[in-house]
């Protein structure tokens, strides 16, 4: 009966009766009038004094978030203290919350609660003890004082992982003081002697003069059809023009919780900020897709000072006593930043027909030919300071090879190769034929030698969507089209798909088109794996395999929908503290509030493909309206 009550609760189509509610606790919160509280029947049947803990938060631009809770006798009651206490709080004065435009207004709580082995939670399988970030909260009683770990505070808090989890609540109680590392905090909360609970809620949110129930702290549902993937890819383009540096590098990494741009993979690179060419030549790349897709001089005009940076990293040298140049930052030269620069300069290319490329795109064909060893094996580095003393790697041995391998560099470099093969004019004979034959020994290596090779190095989930792309260029060369090449895109693409959550299997519906490498990970919303997979898609419209395309295509379609659930809107970004500084934008994971200019530029490139070849009767999705709560919580549900 209580799924039930849940379900008609988050799919229902009319929230008057919750936006009456909120409109009734701003009245409350603002005026000394005795509150007077309507409370909606759905509600009221879920509210149990027994465990039902009730949460009030404000979120406001510029504000950190102010809370209070409290669990009393009945819901008027708690509601009661809870504006109580909000308005006894210093901060309380700073909030507009008369203003609905200004301050918004969230409303949680706990609908019950079941025992929590803590040294069991796990973040990996679908099990009881199972820790779903922004679907399970905890209840934790710790030296007789109780504290909740509500829902939504995976996304408030950024937290996604259990360690992550761990690490915020050992700070909350103090605990943190006793360790230092992240692994230290976990095993101290797993055993020390607290009392843990779960815990699930229900939560709605004020926007504007609306209310939108929250789904893992999302507002739900989502859509994801034509018109709302070509308006996501534009908006996500238009934010990396928004965040374009004046030496035309992009804003590389923002936390819309924290409100800061410091990498946590980098936290030392504070001045200078720190930066990577490959992912900045995939900014690029994207202004491109997005001058495609609506002919606006604004992204080939942007693209083209993106360029100047790029060629502001170039180091030359000689290669067959000819220039050759390669992209070099982080005081390394990689194959891949040769690789996706070449690719950036050549969809620049291939639109303006700027000859004044042309130099550096000659330059750093060379360099990528260089890197092609006799067996047709790519080195992953030119330089790097912990290899021959930072020196030139000039043909390394096997030991080394191993360690700078890479997935994605060689796929980069052929993207390159092939992209400067198809549309440069009057290339030089000698070097056009250099380039078909250190290609085809490259996809050779990778195709037939390095799955044997490097084995070990190869997971579930495939890794390559890069070669995918370049693959579906080469096919288009004579003397390309080799079954084994055509084997390894297709074969990736069908692994990417056994490896993605469906209806048939999900568990919870805004996994739906996401990436698992075992069954039971949080889910991987991945647009850059997706770019293999529309490169499959195009590669067999190029076969004329209409039924792998279109299979391909459904995939394709539940990918987009699931990404939907990662891109920052208005709506979404109530707990971040300067909202317009990421809306558009594409995040990481699903409650992991992280921006990277990579997880903006994957998802512009995928949607942008996507969009042009969008099928006019498309199979219809998982509507979450419809989806029950019954199943989502079939392994989790509360006694």
């Amino acid at each position: 009966m209580m799924d039930e009550t849940i379900d008609n609760f988050y799919f229902k189509q009319n929230f008057s009766a919750e936006c009456r509610l909120l409109d009734e606790l701003r009245v409350a919160l603002t005026t000394d009038s005795d509150p007077v509280f309507t409370l909606p029947q759905n509600i009221q049947s879920l509210f149990d004094p027994a465990y039902s803990q009730l949460y009030i938060t404000l979120f406001q631009r510029g504000l950190k978030p102010l809370r209070w809770g409290a669990r009393k006798a009945d819901l008027a009651e708690t509601l009661r203290r809870v504006v109580f206490k909000l308005k006894s709080l210093a901060d309380f004065e700073l909030f507009e919350v008369a203003d609905a435009s200004q301050c918004r207004i969230m409303f949680e709580m706990v609908i019950g609660e079941r025992e929590c082995a803590i040294r069991n939670l796990t973040g990996h399988a679908f099990t009881k003890n199972r820790f779903e970030p922004g679907i399970t909260g905890f209840k934790y009683t710790y030296k007789d004082t109780t504290r909740y770990f509500m829902p939504t505070d995976a996304v408030v808090q950024s937290i996604m992982s259990v360690a992550q989890l761990l690490n915020f609540l050992a700070k909350k109680t103090g605990l943190a003081k006793r360790t230092v590392s992240i692994t230290e905090r976990g095993n101290l909360m797993r055993h020390e002697p607290i009392k843990y609970k779960f815990i699930k809620s229900i939560a709605f949110i004020s926007f504007q003069e609306r209310v939108l129930p929250l789904y893992r702290g999302y507002p739900v549902p989502v859509t994801a059809d034509k018109e709302t993937i070509l308006e996501s890819t534009l908006k996500s383009v238009d934010w990396l023009v928004r965040n374009m540096n004046e030496d035309g590098s992009f804003l590389y990494f923002y936390d819309g919780c924290l409100d800061t741009v410091v990498d946590f993979d980098h936290p030392k690179m504070i001045d200078p900020l720190y930066n990577n060419i490959l992912r900045h030549s995939g900014g690029t790349i994207t202004l491109i897709r997005g001058y495609e897709l609506s002919q606006n001089d604004v992204y080939l005009q942007a693209a083209k000072k993106s360029l100047g940076f790029l060629i502001s990293t170039i180091r030359e040298h000689e290669y067959q006593g000819q220039y050759a140049c390669y992209p070099f930052d982080n005081k390394k030269s990689k194959l891949g930043g040769a690789g996706i620069g070449l690719v950036a300069m050549m969809h620049y290319y291939r639109h303006t027909g700027d000859e004044s490329y042309r130099k550096y795109l000659d330059g750093l064909v060379r360099h990528i030919l260089s890197r092609v060893d006799a067996d047709g094996e790519m080195i992953g580095y030119y330089l790097h300071p912990k290899f021959n003393d930072g020196q030139p790697l000039i043909d390394p041995p096997d030991e080394i090879k191993k360690q700078l391998f890479s997935f994605y560099y060689p796929g980069e470099a052929l993207l390159g190769l092939v992209l400067y093969y198809q549309h440069i004019k009057d290339i030089d004979p000698d070097l056009r034929t250099e380039i078909l034959d250190k290609s085809q020994r490259a996809l050779d290596f990778l195709v037939d030698i390095r799955p044997i090779k490097y084995r070990e190095l190869f997971l579930a989930l495939p890794a390559d969507a890069w070669l995918m792309q370049a693959i579906e260029e080469w096919v288009k060369i004579e003397g390309f089209r080799k079954q084994s090449y055509i084997d390894f895109v297709f074969i990736d693409a069908q692994t990417m798909i056994n490896q993605m959550y469906t209806e048939a299997n999900v568990e919870y519906f805004d996994y739906y088109g996401g990436f698992y490498y075992v069954y039971g990970d949080h889910v991987y919303h991945d647009a850059s794996r997706c770019e293999g997979l529309i490169a499959a898609y195009h590669l067999a419209i190029f076969l004329g395999d209409q039924n792998r395309a279109q299979a391909i295509m459904e995939a394709m379609l539940i990918s987009a929908k699931g990404l939907m659930y990662t891109r920052h809107t208005e709506e979404s970004t109530y707990a971040h503290k300067y909202p317009e500084k990421s809306i558009n934008s594409f995040r990481f994971k699903l409650t992991r509030q992280w921006v990277r200019v990579d997880s903006v530029q994957h998802a512009g490139c995928f949607l942008a493909r996507l969009y042009g070849v969008w099928p006019e009767h498309p199979r219809p999705l998982l509507d979450d309206t419809k989806f029950s709560l019954e199943k989502l919580t079939s392994l989790n549900a509360l006694s």
